[in-house]
């Protein structure tokens, strides 16, 4: 070996390292379902003031929206429950009501569904919900010409005599 040789090596060696350290921490980091990026984040950033003028929709229109999860059962799901009723309290109904729901702690993995209307103004879908504590409901409702979107935190707890999953 040539004398001198050793730095360019040994430089070379160090700059692969890192390389190769950088590879792993992002797979380890993409693959981790508690970490979460939120979808198309620059272009809701970029169209905040068509998130400000939804806000202003939802308070114009005064619709009440309450989400809800009943408890998990022993087969890890959980019903989830929207209520809308309109400004004057009575039940909003032919809506179409979509949700998307995470568990804060595995933002990661996002569950949706469309809801079925079951009685005036409840709105019903069974999703797969297993882990015990606060999940982000996503609501999207639409009636006639109007549009409601917010976003409530919801607490799961596992129905009585069912016990936790030992996977999860």
């Amino acid at each position: 070996m040539k004398p001198g040789i050793g730095w360019p090596i040994g430089i070379s060696c160090i700059l692969g390292a890192t390389i190769i350290g950088n590879l792993t921490v992002m797979r380890i980091a993409k693959s981790d379902p508690a970490f979460a990026i939120e979808p198309d984040y620059y272009r809701k950033a970029v169209q905040y003031d068509s998130t400000m003028a939804q806000e202003r929709r939802n308070i114009a229109l005064g619709w009440q929206v309450v989400a809800q999860v009943e408890p998990i059962n022993a087969n890890d799901s959980a019903r989830v429950v929207v209520t809308l009723n309109g400004p004057d309290a009575t039940p909003l109904t032919h809506a179409r009501v979509a949700v998307m729901a995470r568990f804060n702690a595995r933002a990661n993995d996002t569950l949706t569904a469309v809801l079925t209307e079951q009685v005036d103004g409840q709105y019903v879908t069974t999703l797969p919900i297993g882990h015990v504590g606060e999940w982000e409901i996503r609501v999207d409702a639409r009636r006639d010409q109007s549009h409601w979107q917010e976003s409530q935190r919801v607490f799961a707890v596992r129905a009585a005599g069912s016990s936790e999953s030992p996977n999860k």
